[in-house]
């Protein structure tokens, strides 16, 4: 399983990238603040719904964006 903490740091990258509060891109993305929160801190697994929602709202294709966390999977992982 990919680690949720992983996927979180990478969202919250980009989210700094594009200059976003986690107010602002859980608005764009249609996601619960608190919600969203805890997504980018690793204590919720996105779903991939939710995902794409999250890839659209940083104006990406949702690919993209698991292209970004899957060239962070240690290789021993696959």
């Amino acid at each position: 399983m990919i680690s949720p903490e992983l996927t979180g740091r990478i969202i919250r990258q980009c989210r700094k990238r594009k200059g976003l509060t986690q107010e602002e891109l859980s608005g764009l993305a249609a996601l619960d603040r608190t919600h969203y929160s805890k997504i980018e801190r690793g204590l919720r697994t996105p779903t991939i719904e939710t995902l794409f929602k999250i890839a659209y709202a940083l104006d990406m294709k949702p690919h993209k964006l698991i292209e970004i966390i899957e060239k962070e999977i240690p290789d021993d992982f696959l």
